[in-house]
């Protein structure tokens, strides 16, 4: 645990504004219109889920920003390192990827590319590991999503 005497104010200020947001999502969550399908959830679960996830983690963060600092933080003394570049380059082209390919290949394999290249951003040296746990994670939300909630993702390649 740190001994901080004092609080950090960026530290605060990003606690604050993680809790605004969450705030902020469950609020407007109470705009959508509540319909139910077949399957019992309506459009507003997972806004709720989200948001009070938010609120949570924003919470929880200024709790320890007020009394000590944020937990498990790097020792300030040599803990300048550069930015990592390639890192960021991977996860923002993931990100695009994704953006770019879900029309066509289909949520799937647009999501299990942008898994794997966040992954690899985050410093993962498994890439067979790492595509077949986004193959597997991308299937189940699909099947989730299309068979037991209702919505319709785009099946891309794999689609009839």
């Amino acid at each position: 645990m740190s001994t901080r005497a004092r609080t950090d104010v960026g530290e605060l200020l990003i606690s604050l504004a993680l809790l605004a947001l969450g705030g902020f999502v469950v609020f407007e969550t109470q705009g959508i219109a509540e319909t139910q399908g077949y399957s019992q959830v309506g459009p507003r679960l997972f806004p709720y889920l989200i948001g009070t996830g938010l609120t949570l983690c924003g919470t929880w963060l200024a709790w320890q920003a007020l009394s000590g600092g944020w937990r498990a933080m790097p020792d300030e003394a040599g803990t300048h390192a550069a930015p990592d570049r390639t890192g960021f380059v991977l996860i923002s082209a993931g990100v695009v990827l994704h953006m770019v390919l879900i029309g066509w290949a289909g949520f799937i394999l647009a999501s299990t590319l942008l898994f794997v290249l966040v992954a690899r951003g985050f410093g993962s040296t498994k890439p067979v590991r790492d595509v077949a746990i986004a193959a597997v994670l991308s299937t189940a939300v699909y099947f989730l999503f299309t068979q037991a909630l209702g919505l319709s993702l785009p099946a891309g390649l794999f689609g009839g």
